[in-house]
């Protein structure tokens, strides 16, 4: 399933074409990441709490705070086309 537009990708063309869509944006974030930061956003995405978050890295909660809010800035500036 797109997760994007919710429908259903049935092609396998399309369905190729996604995959590389994927890799290649997995790839893009994996570079403009910390390594802190892409556990941090993957644990996030897989429903933790800051706090459970925290508590896997050995760090404070504030600690994941910040870094989700640097991952935000960077990826918005990687989708506004402002690598850096």
């Amino acid at each position: 399933m797109d997760v994007l537009s919710g429908t259903r990708i049935t092609d396998p063309e399309e369905l190729i074409i996604s995959q590389e869509d994927y890799n290649h944006i997995e790839c893009k974030i994996g570079e403009l990441l910390s390594d802190l930061e892409w556990k941090v956003l993957t644990s996030y995405l897989q429903g933790k709490s800051y706090q459970e978050i925290a508590e896997d890295l050995g760090r404070h909660v504030k600690s994941i705070d910040n870094a989700l809010q640097r991952v935000k800035r960077k990826l918005e500036r990687y989708l506004n086309g402002k690598e850096g």
